[in-house]
């Protein structure tokens, strides 16, 4: 059992406890324990397409409330991303003030949360780690304490607002490190695999998960990078942060970027080899529902057609794969709320959403993950 799902189990006891006291002839009830698996749904964007008039509809009947229509839907936990000081009108517009709006929406429909620290002013993945513009002139020391005084006071400010994270990424998709260039880190290429190098890395790192323990000491602590289908690297790459005080090593899994269902189960299977004690997550998949101009096309690995049908297939073969694989306690679609909207500066169009992004109808696609659940 994990710290969180212990907490929970205690205080559940502590509370009925004291309530049951002066009822001695009522048995004491105890609420369910948190979940011991996870299946996640990467809101970041919805709060800014609600606010653009989004269409969300089942069955021709709009429905209401986006979070808690996930919620129904089987998904227990909202993963939402954060930026230092983003561009409020541009397509990564989530601040501290978003992400509590955001957060208590998610709250409220019976979600728990897990916050996506990026560590930049916008888009942070393999191939872009950008130092915040305040933050670009610090030492590499100075770096390593804003780490940890940026990610305590943003805990913090979450608390004060009754936010309290079940999951914590320090980082996002960071298998090239983050901060980069002082932070910029490769198992492979010789320039960024240095002492020097993932010693500055390894010190971000350290403050981070150092801040989220002080403050949040229940949540756990994901380190997350993309290689869901290239084993070697992610076995090289958490062998480096090995002393690094975390919880689940989290993954994106793409097929049409990060290779076959064989891949990935050689990688879940290394790392479950290798790491027993940690927990594993698929923390970033989708598929398109039709084609777009991002690539995927051309992908030998993508053995689903691009459509309604193919996307819940693709999804409900995953669920099979990953329910395999003792270690791995949690999957989390990125972007599902994608929907028709007007165009509008914080718009993405990728058709990987879990809706038609000409009438706004939701997917079948969305009906396959809570299996992950039984």
């Amino acid at each position: 059992m994990n710290k969180f799902c212990s907490l929970c189990a205690i205080l559940g006891l502590s509370m009925a406890m004291l309530t049951g006291c002066d009822k001695k002839n009522d048995a004491i009830e105890t609420p369910p324990e948190a979940p011991t698996r996870f299946v996640g749904a990467d809101l970041s964007q919805w709060l800014v397409y609600n606010e653009n008039h989004a269409i969300y509809t089942d069955n021709g009947s709009p429905i209401e409330n986006v979070p808690q229509y996930f919620a129904q839907k089987g998904f227990n936990i909202a993963r939402i991303r954060l930026f230092v000081a983003p561009d409020m009108q541009s397509e990564a517009c989530q601040d501290i003030n978003y992400v509590i709006r955001t957060a208590r929406a998610c709250i409220d429909a019976g979600m728990l949360i897990c916050l996506d620290f990026h560590y930049s002013d916008t888009w942070a993945d393999p191939g872009k780690q950008y130092t915040p513009k305040e933050w670009e002139s610090l030492s590499v020391a100075e770096m390593a304490q804003q780490v940890y005084n940026y990610t305590r006071e943003s805990l913090s400010r979450l608390k004060e607002e009754g936010i309290t994270p079940a999951q914590i990424q320090i980082g996002n998709e960071i298998t090239g490190g983050m901060l980069w260039e002082s932070g910029r880190i490769s198992v492979w290429d010789e320039a960024a695999n240095t002492p020097t190098q993932w010693e500055n890395f390894l010190s971000y790192l350290r403050n981070a998960s150092k801040a989220c323990r002080e403050v949040c000491p229940d949540a756990q602590i994901i380190i997350h990078i993309d290689r869901g289908g290239d084993s070697e690297t992610a076995i090289r790459y958490y062998q480096k942060v090995a002393n690094i005080d975390y919880d689940i090593i989290g993954l994106s899994y793409y097929p049409f970027w990060h290779g076959s269902f064989s891949q990935l189960e050689t990688t879940l299977q290394s790392l479950q080899n290798k790491f027993p004690q940690k927990e594993i997550m698929i923390v970033e998949t989708a598929y398109p529902h039709q084609k777009s101009d991002y690539g995927e096309s051309g992908n030998a690995a993508c053995d689903y057609p691009f459509t309604p049908e193919g996307q819940a297939s693709y999804l409900s073969d995953l669920v099979r794969l990953l329910k395999r694989y003792d270690n791995v306690t949690g999957v989390y679609y990125w972007y599902p709320e994608e929907t028709y909207v007007e165009p509008f500066y914080g718009r993405i169009d990728l058709h990987r959403g879990m809706f038609d992004e000409y009438t706004g109808e939701v997917l079948p696609a969305i009906n396959q993950l809570k299996d992950f659940l039984q």
